[in-house]
């Protein structure tokens, strides 16, 4: 099942890079990622995220676990828009 956090941070990751992300892995792995991110809890400066698909998972069942998001997230600094 798609966690909240999973879900803001598909959303995050698609409004800023224009990425899809799926709900069950790629999502939550970027969720984990930003939080350690936020938290000062990564040891290197720069990090590589690989996305080896999974878009399609975005379309399965009745999408209500991403149409109930808040619309207003902020963009964490380990995202940036340049």
């Amino acid at each position: 099942m798609p966690t909240a956090e999973a879900a803001s941070a598909i959303q995050l990751v698609a409004r800023t890079e224009g990425v899809l992300l799926d709900p069950t892995y790629t999502g939550k792995a970027m969720a984990g990622l930003l939080a350690r991110r936020n938290a000062g809890r990564l040891p290197y400066r720069s990090v590589i995220f690989l996305h080896t698909g999974g878009e399609p998972a975005l379309f399965t069942g009745d999408g209500a676990w991403l149409a109930n998001l808040e619309t207003d997230i902020e963009e964490p600094p380990c995202i940036s828009s340049s």
